[in-house]
């Protein structure tokens, strides 16, 4: 969650990466050379073509905000679309099964309704904009050939020269136009890029690639909580647990029963070191969780999720992932598959010679049949040599 959060928030802008930086160095370059020969060539007219080049600079912003102007504006009501669409498909029957199409159908036109009159709205706006932009070049064309035709006239001044001093700073002034609406993101990407590289410098307190913390051999399950009080890092000001004390033997089963967020997940993912608490302690045979190596501790820990997902393999290799110590031949895999009440479902599948290679198990699996696979791969783990059962908790 606090990655996901941290990137959203240091989303690089678009516009100020990749062949933006180079339009902008370009577009520099053209100005700098432009009012050099332009003023070799006749610094009259290019004073003249100067006193128009702010306006330039400012029609070109303008057609290049135009272009991209509604895609930006409207961003945030088509993601928040895309957010309801996919929730619908992805739980499909349960809106189906409660007759809520309709609801979503109408909170998804909704969100699509808000950018189209905006867009009506802002229609005449865009117009007279784009007509000040293409207005202003007609404008700096118009006076300039008036006055390099008197000059051609009264002073001698080559046509040709004439063309060349309009041509350079008319068109340069114009592309600068559209690098400087690129120069406020810039600002934006500098704290983006500080965040970025604070992320990533971040040290973190629980790391699943050190080697450091205890392990034993001898490893029982004992489990216990004592006093654990906790808070989430993005939810400071609601308190989860407050004071749990609890204590699991070897062998034992414990049902946490409460409403939603009332801190039964919380407290596996504090058993599992997704997290240490606040205050108290998580003794498992003994030893303090935050004192345990993070790798050891989780392989002796099976779990079951509520709401399973499978990788896109085979369901034999789903069930392998449960010991990646080793390799598991695969009468193994069909032996666990009985134990686990998953074998007649998996062979009595149509269409399929060798289910357990072949089986899609996204496709194919309902949610139930999942939960056997996930059942599987939790029960799974055994000693690479040994063969013996692994201390679990579900």
């Amino acid at each position: 969650v606090y990655f996901e959060n941290t990137m959203t928030k240091t989303a690089f802008p678009p516009k100020a990466t990749g062949s933006q930086i180079g339009m902008i160095v370009n577009s520099l370059t053209n100005i700098g050379v432009a009012v050099l020969m332009s003023f070799y060539f006749s610094w009259k007219l290019t004073l003249l073509i100067l006193c128009f080049l702010p306006f330039l600079a400012l029609s070109g912003g303008f057609q290049a905000k135009m272009l991209t102007g509604f895609a930006k504006q409207d961003k945030q009501a088509m993601e928040t679309a895309g957010r309801i669409s996919g929730e619908a498909l992805n739980n499909i029957r349960t809106i189906a099964g409660l007759g809520k199409e309709k609801n979503f159908v109408e909170m998804y036109e909704f969100q699509l309704d808000a950018p189209y009159q905006a867009a009506l709205k802002k229609a005449n706006v865009y117009g007279a904009c784009y007509g000040f932009a293409q207005c202003v070049v007609f404008m700096t064309n118009s006076a300039s050939y008036r006055f390099g035709g008197y000059l051609v006239k009264q002073e001698g001044l080559h046509f040709s020269l004439v063309f060349r001093v309009i041509s350079a700073i008319v068109t340069s002034g114009t592309a600068l136009g559209r690098a400087s609406s690129y120069t406020p993101d810039y600002a934006k990407a500098k704290i983006s890029a500080a965040r970025f590289f604070q992320l990533l410098d971040r040290i973190p307190t629980i790391s699943v690639y050190s080697d450091k913390g205890d392990k034993w051999n001898n490893f029982q399950g004992n489990i216990e909580f004592i006093d654990c009080k906790f808070t989430y890092p993005t939810r400071p000001d609601i308190q989860v647990l407050n004071g749990l004390t609890v204590s699991v033997k070897p062998g034992q089963t414990l049902a946490f029963v409460g409403s939603s967020g009332c801190g039964k997940s919380t407290s596996v993912q504090l058993l599992e070191r997704f997290y240490d608490p606040d205050h108290g302690k998580v003794l498992i045979d003994g030893h303090d969780s935050k004192h345990v190596n993070v790798p050891y501790l989780r392989s002796k820990i099976g779990i079951v999720s509520q709401e399973p997902i499978l990788f896109d393999c085979s369901i034999a290799e789903n069930i392998k992932y449960g010991d990646n110590s080793r390799d598991i031949s695969m009468d193994e895999v069909i032996l666990a598959a009985k134990k686990a009440q998953l074998h007649d479902f998996v062979t009595a599948l149509p269409e399929v010679s060798f289910p357990f290679r072949g089986l899609s198990s996204r496709r194919e699996a309902s949610e139930v049949e999942k939960k056997f696979v996930f059942r599987e791969r939790a029960g799974h783990r055994r000693s690479p040599r040994k063969g013996k059962q692994r201390g679990q908790r579900e």
